[in-house]
């Protein structure tokens, strides 16, 4: 049996109107203009640290030059309701259900805050049936170094590691750990299919258990 690793926004959760909505209540508390949620989203996958300086930068600077009240004002305005607009993706629940009924161990490794993201995946009923958990305060790196993968694998009883994610990101901490990395389509990503040359594409969840078992029995997408 396998050990899922999941990325958490873009791959088992929309999380984008949320994120969108918490970066342009910061904006307008600057002064500054809405961004569309095109670009804010562009900005997430390597940490709330680089979100928030992005947002800055792309809306005129970093005021101040000092990142740190920013930063620290955008995550209050993002935990007190993380929930509201976000939803998992169509057929997450049913899928996992099955993996976990066929014997798979599920976990989350994501760059996201570990208060914010424990709540998303406790509040949308998603923890369980995953029960390993690395988040962007769990380590003192972040992806893709393929520490994060692996101290959530560890959480997880034995067997072959798979990544399941989203972006450049994603695919990077899966070749960093040499595993195989599955690509959830709709997610967030910038650089296209053919780039991030995965071991096997996800448009649909309820794909997921079938995609999974012919990568444990070595075949993939190609």
């Amino acid at each position: 049996m396998a050990r899922l690793i999941f990325d958490l926004d873009g791959t088992l959760i929309d999380s984008a109107p949320t994120i969108t909505a918490a970066g342009n209540a910061l904006l307008t508390e600057l002064g500054r203009e809405p961004l569309a949620t095109r670009t804010i989203m562009s900005f997430v996958g390597k940490g709330v640290r680089n979100l928030v300086a992005g947002m800055l930068e792309e809306d005129g600077g970093i005021p101040g030059g000092d990142l740190a009240p920013h930063l620290a004002r955008y995550r209050e305005i993002y935990e007190a309701d993380p929930i509201a607009g976000t939803e998992p993706y169509p057929g997450v629940r049913e899928a996992l259900a099955a993996l976990v009924a066929a014997g798979h161990g599920l976990g989350v490794c994501t760059q996201k805050p570990n208060p914010s993201a424990l709540r998303i995946l406790r509040d949308l009923g998603l923890m369980p049936p995953i029960t390993g958990f690395t988040g962007g305060e769990s380590l003192d790196v972040l992806k893709p170094d393929a520490r994060m993968l692996w101290h959530c694998a560890d959480q997880l009883r034995d067997g072959p590691a798979i990544m399941v994610g989203d972006s450049e990101i994603d695919s990077a901490t899966a070749r960093a750990a040499k595993v195989p990395f599955v690509l959830h389509v709709p997610g967030y990503r910038e650089a296209s299919v053919e780039d991030l040359a995965p071991d096997a594409c996800l448009e649909d969840y309820l794909d997921l258990p079938e995609i999974v078992g012919r990568l444990v029995n070595g075949t993939g997408d190609r």
